[in-house]
């Protein structure tokens, strides 16, 4: 019985110091890799402390022209534009021009019946020119004394008279001739010879298109920065690629209660007659004209609501970049005006910005060559 007791007695220290020994190896392993962890975060961390040179493409920052712009859409019109008829009620005679013909100011366009007045202005003429020789006659008399100079003052009213009705029957004959009142292009032929017309009949149209008038509409919050002279150029559906130049030449006295805009006019060249009257244009009027600094858009860093760049430095032969925020304006294909916080001549980086830091040593690998072409969907 003792000895069965001493045995149970052993066996369960044997345990106890099999147990102990199990928990302290798993100690041991536990210290060893909690150990390893903390040395390979130490060396990871002396890893990323080691300065390292970056590569990156740089761009020397030049002045660029930038106008602000506001773009509108017109209406051509002709710089002058009548639709042509006659003064009076007559019977077309002859017709002097042809579809879309191009006139001279004072050119006979229409010819109406004048017959009438014609044998009436010979019949004046013939009684004016007799009493102008009846005239002489008594003149030379009255010198004489041989008829008093009241005959004299009768047949020289009854000239004046004649003179006059010659006169009134020849405006008569003048309103009988449809004339050009000034160079243009002709629109439609709308009749014939042997048409009755009256005024008010549209014979055709007249329009002098070597000038175009553009008129378009700019909401009153540009009104303070409406001048004449301000610079246009315009496109035209019809004419894909090509840019029509003009200038602001009116500012219209009111302001659209409804639309609240002001309507504002432009002179347009047109030598070749491309543009024609009820044309839409597409215009961008050009306004506050300015030479600043430009940034390549791919060398803006933004965040949140700032935008930096990384200005390139050098100091003791070697480069290194500065995070500078700036202040941007007006975009153009590719570039960024930079309103404050650059000047020309500066160098900035374009590419191979990620993970820069301020004061970061850098390694120019390459010049930027130019920004990417505009998107034109006609191309793709």
């Amino acid at each position: 019985m003792v000895k069965d007791a001493e045995e149970a007695a052993d066996m369960k220290v044997l345990k106890q110091l099999t147990a102990l020994a199990l928990v302290a190896g798993a100690l041991a392993a536990v210290w060893f890799y909690l150990n390893g962890v903390v040395e390979a975060r130490k060396a990871a961390g002396s890893a990323q402390g080691a300065p390292r040179t970056a590569r990156v493409v740089v761009h020397e920052v030049a002045e660029e022209d930038f106008t602000e712009q506001v773009e509108v859409v017109g209406t051509v019109q002709s710089y002058e534009s009548i639709d042509v008829s006659a003064r009076v009620t007559e019977v077309v005679e002859k017709v002097e021009f042809t579809d879309g013909q191009t006139v001279e100011k004072g050119q006979l366009l229409v010819k109406l019946s004048s017959a009438e007045d014609e044998a009436r202005l010979a019949g004046v003429k013939a009684q004016l020119a007799e009493h102008e020789r009846e005239l002489e006659r008594l003149r030379k008399l009255a010198a004489d004394g041989a008829v008093s100079s009241v005959l004299v003052e009768e047949r020289q009213t009854l000239a004046e008279v004649a003179r006059r009705q010659a006169q009134e029957v020849q405006a008569r004959l003048d309103d009988r001739l449809v004339l050009a009142p000034f160079r243009g292009v002709l629109g439609l032929r709308t009749i014939s010879p042997g048409t009755l017309i009256s005024p008010g009949t549209v014979i055709t149209t007249l329009d002098q298109v070597d000038k175009v008038r553009l008129d378009f509409p700019v909401p009153e919050v540009f009104l303070a920065e409406l001048e004449t002279g301000m610079t246009l150029r315009a496109r035209s559906a019809a004419y894909p690629g090509r840019v029509f130049e003009g200038a602001v030449v009116q500012i219209n006295s009111r302001v659209d209660p409804v639309t609240r805009a002001v309507v504002v006019r432009a002179d347009i060249d047109n030598a070749d007659h491309a543009l024609r009257p009820g044309m839409l244009l597409t215009a961008t009027v050009s306004r506050m004209p300015r030479r600043a600094p430009a940034v390549p858009e791919r060398a803006l860093a933004p965040v949140y609501r700032q935008v930096y760049v990384f200005v390139l430095q050098e100091k003791e032969g070697k480069k290194f970049v500065e995070r500078r925020a700036i202040e941007t304006g007006l975009r153009k294909t590719g570039f960024v005006e930079a309103a404050s916080g650059l000047k020309a001549g500066e160098t900035v980086v374009t590419d191979g910005y990620m993970g820069l830091r301020d004061g970061g040593e850098v390694e120019v690998s390459g010049r930027f060559k130019q920004a990417a072409p505009a998107y034109n969907p006609r191309n793709n």
